[in-house]
């Protein structure tokens, strides 16, 4: 991504997720802060009328008069008082938690959106990327997990519906037909020998995995339970193909039977591999929900920090965005720089609150304003 986007990427939805994670922050401390005031204010009320209960059993010792019978109405006024207020207190306190409760989750979840909508686009340099697919109840669920300079991980959920090939239960006869592929060899009282072939269009795909071109495929056949797995270490024309079938009397690595290997048809086992790598590269912009992030480790989705995502980027991307910031002029005029200027870029940084200092920092803000 050319340096001005990922610059205006991070400005805008990453420090949206910085803004909304502090506020859930600060609301969550606020509701930690009611509750213990509700406790503070439920131990007052028990030791106030406490208090007031000593005093009330010393009419007691009167004999029986007046005095000993106001006695007995004052400590029935007393506990009907107590548990009025105890109920006011604990009904107040419980509508302000449920507000409170209300507005942290929802500030968490725009949070998440911001970060959803930030990773999306892939904004770091990835060193890995492993797109995962498996077949439940005649329904595919795809994975997404990437490995990031700085040591960032995340994982989305991917949107099998639109997908061409994996929207639904996917027969092979919709990749290639007539494809086959040796698993035995049977004898004949006139030709000796003879090849059995397995039909790959009577298998249903029921998991893969593909990660750079590579790729680890298991498909099933309905009713006998037979599984062909298939591997490859790579989408060339060179690629190492692995085959092995299995059924309920036995298991043949394919290729390692040069009498079999030498009946396969690479060419087409290939081609029909190669769709299926198009496809989960495909299914891999597909993205639909973040469901993991972490740096060096640390589950940010636990405690939404953030901040610390904003601090690999600018470890990656710091001298490109302060070269940027270096070129923008106050207002662009309209459609240059991609919109992005320093008054805009100004009141992004205010939103990161106390963070906005050491952001303005990093991208040598402060500087620019002083040169201006």
């Amino acid at each position: 991504m050319e340096a001005t986007s990922s610059l205006k990427q991070t400005v805008t939805h990453l420090f949206d997720a910085v803004r909304y994670s502090n506020h859930a922050k600060e609301v969550e401390e606020a509701t930690a802060s009611t509750e213990k005031e509700l406790a503070l204010e439920l131990n007052k009320l028990d030791s106030e009328t406490e208090e007031i209960s000593n005093l009330i059993s010393s009419m007691k010792d009167e004999p029986d008069g007046p005095l000993r019978e106001l006695s007995r109405q004052l400590e029935s006024f007393l506990e009907t008082a107590k548990e009025q207020a105890r109920d006011k207190l604990e009904r107040r306190t419980k509508e302000t938690l449920e507000d409170q409760r209300k507005t942290s989750s929802g500030e968490r979840d725009k949070a998440l959106k911001s970060l959803e909508a930030y990773l999306a686009s892939d904004p770091l340099p990835v060193s890995e990327r492993v797109v995962q697919l498996n077949l439940a109840e005649g329904l595919y669920e795809a994975r997404a997990t990437y490995e990031c300079e700085g040591g960032v991980k995340y994982e989305f959920i991917l949107a099998t519906q639109n997908s061409k090939l994996f929207s639904r239960e996917l027969a092979m006869s919709q990749v290639r037909r007539e494809l086959r592929v040796p698993v035995r060899f049977a004898k004949t009282m006139l030709k000796g020998r003879v090849p059995g072939f397995e039909r790959l269009d009577q298998y249903v795909l029921t998991d893969v995995e593909e990660s750079g071109g590579k790729l680890r495929a298991t498909l099933a056949k309905a009713g006998n339970g037979s599984k062909i797995k298939v591997v490859t270490s790579g989408s060339e024309d060179d690629a190492f193909v692995g085959l092995e079938y299995t059924d309920q009397t036995q298991s043949v690595n394919i290729m390692n039977d040069p009498s079999l290997s030498a009946l396969v048809d690479l060419k087409g086992i290939k081609q029909a591999v190669g769709d299926l790598v198009r496809e989960m590269e495909e299914l891999a912009s597909k993205k639909i929900s973040l469901v993991r992030l972490s740096v060096d480790g640390e589950d940010l989705l636990k405690n939404m920090d953030c901040y610390a995502l904003v601090e690999v980027v600018f470890r990656v991307f710091g001298p490109n965005y302060r070269e940027v910031v270096r070129n923008l002029p106050e207002r662009p005029p309209a459609g240059e720089s991609g919109g992005m200027g320093l008054e805009f870029l100004r009141e992004r940084i205010r939103v990161l609150g106390a963070f906005a200092k050491p952001v303005s920092q990093l991208l040598g803000v402060q500087s620019m304003e002083r040169r201006i």
